[in-house]
């Protein structure tokens, strides 16, 4: 075999570390990419600190895990510090070698650890703006900074063993141009996105007898259950389990309780901080860590009757490169022998939400309906389906069945031809939406009434309502909430009742 001929190109330092500075992490996926660390250490209780200080600002991650020796500290700090393709332990929660760097580097320009193992301490940490300066990968050993002393300081002094992660120079967290009131609140409101994240991503870690307390700022976190399984109505169904080709797969649906059956705090609360609509759809774990969260995986839209349905899919971790785990830990997508599979789970857990969704909700609705203006149409549920019937309590419709009598026989059987053409179209947007009126579809598709047809209805309309002994005001509130008529304001305030007219006219 021929000598081969070849020579070492090291990449630039300072182009790697930008790079990897623009991955994509928020601050809470960058801190739950930390924490992983943490619960792979086997530690059980994980302190956070946010402290404000203008540009001394920082966030500390302190752990009570096994520790690292100082080279097993150094070979953590290196990038891509173990190779993704090796076997792991089945409760490892890394993969690339990477998270904790780029994670750092996503927030911070100054990322030290300091780790305490068979009571010795070790200390390293990198420096951004040393490795531009010098264009190496230079691992500084000892802190060089007083902050960053300052800070550490008796960090692990109660602890056996444990690790503490400190972010300093928060440039991509904080506006290092100014430091305001607005800045501070701005961080504040981190901090709550940071707490409702991990509440979410670790709760199954947070719960059962080797529970794992997280804290922010010395507040312990309540883990966030997205499934609500200690509540009584909710539907826990049958539990499925497949194989990708290698690995197993565990998919467990839940269907949610109907906000009737919920207090107004717990229904608030299982919202999500994303909202009920948002958080349908799969959630996707890997060896208990949330990677996925609320999500049809491209498979189904996200429409309102089923924002019940959520489902549960467990997988391990040497399934990170069939579901196409990215460096984040934020996305996955199944392996295409699994699609099937999943829709047909879905289309299960998804019809008994649009169930649970309409036989609780449509009486509920139309009561709240009627409490703040009157429907020309209203909704039914007809064997499963939606079916919009003309509301035969509309002040017009009772005048003319009042006023009609011998012909009440006719007039409701139009009315019933009317509600059989209703347009398909319609049933469907409102299985979307059935919080809003038929009528209320018209943003893209309503033409309005010519304004001359628009005066005459509304003259047909007043002399109906006024016979049938409906005040001045009340008429006006009535037209104000009813379309078309709420689109004309002008025509609305000018109307005049009979005794107006008969009066003007002397």
């Amino acid at each position: 075999m021929d000598q081969l001929d070849y020579e070492y190109v090291e990449p630039m330092a300072d182009s790697v570390v930008q790079s990897l500075r623009s991955i994509g992490y928020s601050l809470e996926t960058a801190l739950a990419d930390v924490i992983d660390n943490s619960i792979t250490a086997k530690a059980n209780k994980i302190d956070i600190t946010f402290h404000w200080n203008k540009e001394q600002a920082f966030i500390k991650v302190v752990d009570n895990g096994i520790g690292m020796s100082e080279p097993e500290l150094v070979n953590a700090m290196r990038i891509g510090s173990r190779n993704p393709l090796e076997v792991r332990h089945e409760k490892d929660l890394g993969r690339f070698g990477m998270g904790l760097k780029t994670a750092s580097f996503s927030q911070c320009k100054r990322l030290s650890v300091l780790s305490k193992k068979d009571n010795q301490q070790n200390f390293r940490c990198w420096d951004l703006d040393l490795i531009q300066e010098k264009n190496q990968w230079a691992l500084l050993k000892h802190p060089i900074h007083l902050t960053t002393q300052l800070f550490l300081e008796n960090s692990l002094e109660n602890e056996a063993s444990g690790t503490v992660v400190l972010w300093e120079v928060l440039d991509r967290v904080l506006p290092t141009e100014s430091y305001t009131s607005k800045s501070y609140n701005a961080f504040l409101r981190k901090i709550d996105q940071v707490e409702q994240y991990l509440c979410l991503v670790f709760h199954r870690f947070m719960v059962g007898q080797r529970a794992i307390k997280i804290s922010i700022n010395d507040v312990l976190l309540t883990p966030w259950d997205p499934f609500l399984v200690a509540e009584n109505a909710t539907q826990e169904l049958p539990v499925e389990q497949f194989t990708d080709g290698e690995q197993l797969i565990t998919i467990h649906p839940y269907v949610l309780p109907h906000q009737s059956k919920l207090t107004e705090e717990i229904y608030n609360k299982s919202a999500g901080f994303r909202g009920w609509n948002d958080m349908q759809g799969f959630y996707i774990y890997r060896n208990k860590r949330l990677l996925v969260a609320g999500s049809w995986l491209g498979l189904f839209p996200k429409e309102e009757p089923y924002k019940l349905a959520r489902v549960m899919i467990d997988i391990t971790s040497n399934a990170d490169f069939k579901w196409q785990i990215d460096i984040k830990k934020s996305k996955a997508r199944p392996p295409e022998n699994l699609i099937e599979p999943l829709k047909k789970i879905a289309y299960g857990v998804r019809e008994k939400s649009y169930r649970i969704f309409y036989h609780r909700g449509v009486l509920i609705n139309k009561s709240l309906r009627a409490e703040k203006m009157t429907y020309l149409w209203e909704q039914v549920l007809r064997r499963g389906i939606v079916f919009h019937r003309i509301n035969r309590k509309h002040p017009l419709i009772q005048y003319l069945l009042e006023e009609g009598k011998p012909y009440n026989a006719m007039l409701q059987t139009y009315l019933s031809m009317l509600e059989e053409a209703a347009p398909s179209n319609q049933i469907i947007l409102s299985a979307s939406n059935v919080n809003q009126d038929v009528e209320n579809f018209e943003e893209e598709n309503y033409v309005a009434p010519e304004h001359d047809t628009v005066k005459a209805l509304i003259a047909d309309i007043v002399y109906a309502l006024e016979i049938s002994g409906m005040s001045k005001s009340e008429i006006i509130d009535y037209l104000k909430s009813t379309q078309p008529f709420k689109r004309f304001p002008q025509l609305i305030s000018s109307i005049n009742l009979r005794g107006e007219r008969e009066h003007a006219n002397l």
